[in-house]
């Protein structure tokens, strides 16, 4: 089967879109599709992958509110005549970018409704998925969530049949555990003992009770915060919060590792505090936990779904409960090791693998002439 993944808005910062844009490409190809995916993003394609058909790079979300506009135009008028030239059979549409007509059957891939829920986190995504969405989904041939959390917030907000909606898991990104056993430590960085957070510092990732529970204890521990986000208008915020609680010089700042310096630092930390308000998945806990790294999460989001019993679930905003954690985690050699095992486990069991087979499944159902 010929099977296009729209990922123009995919740009040059490597996040969760972009490991699942890559990791159900990638799989797809070797279930033996034919695999076309539109994007201009480095991390993109590649010999033995999936096969790149570049886009401009202007389109890319990172570059703003008006590639936002351009990307939209793309889509619903260069988009579908490409498809039609490129002659494939099907096309896989991440992040609720679809087209409004498409020549071909359309999937579209929501991983997540947080434009409706933090509209000022991406303005322009919440008039997108208030105005437009509904319309778009009673459009498409099939419609897949990454988690059952984001799949009830589906149903609810825009009003579908259940039966309308399938559940498919992203894998538990195995390019990490891959890496050579030659660890490579962040340049210009000394790494010891450290608690680790993984996201961004828009509000909703929640950084603030991490430092918070961090700055109750670290008198106590004899670990450092290590924040691995890219820098964006939020960053001054949060080291002017750090400032005031008298943590500054016991955080230290990263962005942009290679894999390398990713495993070492997944690998090495104590453990992952990732307290989310909200989250449609959740990559970063299974990253280090498939590293064997314990993972702290909020319970009430994807995080939870994913981590199971695998992981520690607090409630998001307790920052007594997450020092708590920070103090057994970083004194308790014991249950530190009990959690490692489980965790490896539990990431296991989301392979990119079982997804494409899925994915596989439900195009079958919508093209059964062409399933082969």
């Amino acid at each position: 089967m010929r099977i296009a993944i729209n990922a123009a808005f995919i740009g040059h910062q490597r996040n969760g879109l972009t490991t699942c844009t890559v990791g159900l490409a990638e799989a797809l190809a070797r279930h033996g599709h034919h695999v076309v995916v539109y994007g201009s993003s480095p991390h993109l394609g590649g010999p033995g992958r999936a096969k790149l058909a570049r886009t401009p790079a202007y389109l890319s979300f990172e570059k703003g509110h008006l590639a936002s506009l351009l990307r939209f135009l793309w889509n619903q008028i260069v988009l579908p005549l490409r498809l039609r030239h490129d002659k494939v059979d099907a096309v896989l549409c991440h992040n609720a970018e679809g087209l409004f007509w498409c020549p071909i059957p359309q999937v579209l891939i929501i991983h997540d409704l947080i434009p409706l829920f933090y509209p000022a986190e991406a303005l322009g995504l919440h008039r997108y998925y208030k105005y437009f969405l509904p319309s778009l989904l009673k459009r498409v041939n099939a419609i897949i969530t990454v988690s059952h959390h984001s799949c009830r917030d589906l149903l609810e907000l825009c009003s579908l049949s259940p039966e309308r909606v399938q559940v498919v898991y992203n894998g538990a990104d195995s390019r990490l555990a891959e890496v050579p056993v030659i660890e490579t430590m962040p340049h210009g960085v000394r790494l010891d003992r450290y608690f680790l957070f993984v996201g961004s510092f828009a509000p909703r990732k929640n950084l603030e009770t991490v430092m918070r529970a961090f700055a109750k204890v670290q008198e106590r521990v004899p670990e450092s915060l290590v924040v691995l986000a890219y820098p964006d208008r939020r960053m001054n915020e949060a080291r002017t919060l750090m400032r005031s609680l008298g943590i500054l010089e016991r955080v230290i700042l990263l962005s942009n590792l290679n894999d390398s310096e990713l495993r070492f630092t997944y690998g090495r930390a104590t453990a992952l505090f990732l307290l989310s308000e909200y989250e449609g998945f959740g990559f970063p806990p299974l990253e280090a936990m498939r590293l064997g790294t314990p993972a702290v999460v909020s319970e009430n989001t994807a995080l939870a779904e994913i981590g199971n019993d695998a992981a520690v679930c607090i409630a998001p905003h307790d920052t007594d409960a997450a020092a708590q954690a920070m103090l057994r985690l970083s004194r308790d050699d014991d249950y530190r090791q009990g959690l490692r095992r489980p965790g490896i486990e539990r990431a296991k069991m989301f392979t990119w693998a079982r997804a494409a087979e899925q994915v596989s499944e439900i195009l079958a159902q919508i093209l059964p002439c062409r399933a082969n």
